[in-house]
């Protein structure tokens, strides 16, 4: 009797799995999601920070950003392999601290340039802008800086809350 209550509940739980399953199915080959990429984002200004700016403006600093990604590339590797060199030469005995000081001078060589590169293609971009779309592409900047300073009055999360 048992065994009969054990394969009916199975059937029934395989049939509402397949169920599920077509359901979804169903509903993403009926109606599909447009994947959405850089272009498309550009075009439409209700789905991004820079919404604030004239399209031909969103399409140029897509493009300006592309070309920087690929200009830093170098330095941005070069920077993680400088990373991976001084957390390997922590690991050795004794500790080569002349050498691991010289890795972090030129890590931070590298990020300086990148946050000179930057900063002049923000100017450069900024420079065609209006007032208001400056001002949408600078506080666009600053929300996009992936959490990094900041506000000192946004209230912050989890164990780094600071305290009244």
């Amino acid at each position: 009797m048992k065994i009969r209550w054990l394969v009916a509940a199975l059937v029934i739980l395989i049939v509402m799995n397949v169920a599920a399953i077509g359901a979804f199915l169903f509903v993403q080959v009926r109606h599909p999601r447009p994947a959405i990429g850089w272009s498309q984002l550009a075009e439409d200004a209700t789905r991004h920070p820079l919404g604030g700016l004239r399209p031909e403006e969103r399409r140029k600093l897509y493009e300006t950003m592309k070309e920087f990604h690929g200009e830093i590339r170098d330095l941005y590797e070069e920077t993680h392999a400088l990373e991976a060199d001084a957390i390997a030469s922590m690991n050795q005995d004794p500790v080569p601290r002349a050498h691991i000081d010289s890795l972090l001078q030129q890590i931070a060589d590298n990020r300086l340039e990148i946050a000179r590169r930057a900063t002049d293609r923000i100017i450069s971009m900024s420079e065609t802008l209006t007032p208001e779309e400056r001002e949408h592409l600078m506080s666009a900047v600053m929300r996009m800086r992936g959490g990094r300073g900041g506000d000192p009055d946004r209230p912050r999360r989890g164990k780094h809350r600071r305290q009244p």
